[in-house]
């Protein structure tokens, strides 16, 4: 009996965790085009940048979409720096991808 309560509390935890990151919205697209960009220009260096908030924040900036939200690098750490990102994105034709114009990290 205690097997079969596991089996079942393990198969709702994983019903519950989402098989990974379906959101195609253009905010969505929009944040993750920018973490992309800032993992790949901090190089070895963690940090954590929460997506909803940094794609619920996009909003126009002439022909482009300006998002702003705060992000924490190398969390955890002596060096530990918590900064907001300003990311600027202008996205293809159906709005598929975004393109990171500009990348900045405000004190």
């Amino acid at each position: 009996m205690r097997v079969i309560a596991v089996v079942v509390a393990s198969l709702c935890l994983s019903a519950c965790g989402g098989g990974g990151d379906t959101d195609n919205s253009k905010n969505a697209v929009a944040a993750r085009a920018c973490e992309t960009f800032a993992k790949n220009g901090l190089g070895e260096k963690t940090f954590q940048l929460d997506l909803a908030v940094l794609g619920a924040s996009m909003k126009p900036d002439g022909d482009m979409q300006a998002l702003t939200g705060p992000v924490l690098i190398e969390p955890g750490l002596s060096g530990e720096t918590k900064m907001t990102l300003d990311c600027k994105v202008r996205f293809n034709a159906d709005g598929s991808q975004a393109d990171v114009i500009s990348l900045n990290y405000i004190y």
